[in-house]
């Protein structure tokens, strides 16, 4: 695997993170049609971007976000394997967005080690532990608090996403340094 297409693959997906955010509220978190585990594990990857406790912290900048972008394209490939009828709704409806979590996905899927990738997944869709201003990613899923709070929550975390294109260039010059928080933080401790 390249860091040319890695780097790629990040510059389009911290490019359209803003929209791609409030798209997958609008289109995957609103599909009244997605039950248990699934819905359960679409709001998890919402959730796991508006927490600050990431694996890549927000704190570092644009690059902070990139495991944000990769926990929805994760749960978008989710949601492509349980329920393909619904992911063939979300792909008429946000295509290039739908499509980001196949071969995109599969080049940071690459860059990263299995343990570590399924880590990273195992983590993002963690939600009986996840809570965000008072809420937990459970009630919100299964409708206990209003998707009003949760897209107006998004919509505010969206305006902090809407990275300059010379922003992202220069982000992209540590992107081995983000690989490497992934392993780090990731890997099993003895």
């Amino acid at each position: 695997m390249s860091t040319e297409a890695l780097e790629l693959v990040a510059e389009r997906w911290l490019g359209s993170l803003a929209q791609d955010i409030k798209d997958y509220v609008r289109v995957v978190c609103d599909d009244p049609e997605l039950e248990g585990a699934l819905r359960d594990h679409v709001h998890g990857a919402v959730f796991y971007a508006l927490v600050p406790g990431d694996v890549i912290p927000d704190s570092i900048g644009v690059l902070g976000y990139l495991d944000d972008a990769l926990a929805l394209r994760i749960a978008l490939a989710e949601v492509r394997n349980e329920a393909p009828d619904r992911f063939a709704g979300i792909v008429d409806r946000v295509p290039e967005f739908a499509e980001s979590a196949g071969e995109d996905l599969e080049v940071f899927r690459a860059a990263l080690d299995e343990a570590t990738y399924e880590a990273f997944r195992q983590r993002v869709f963690a939600i009986e532990k996840v809570e965000y201003k008072g809420h937990h990613a459970s009630e919100v899923a299964r409708g206990v608090v209003d998707p009003g709070w949760l897209a107006a929550e998004v919509s505010v975390l969206a305006l902090r996403l809407d990275f300059k294109p010379a922003a992202i260039r220069s982000a992209l010059k540590k992107i081995d340094g983000a690989l490497q928080m992934f392993h780090q933080r990731l890997q099993p401790r003895r």
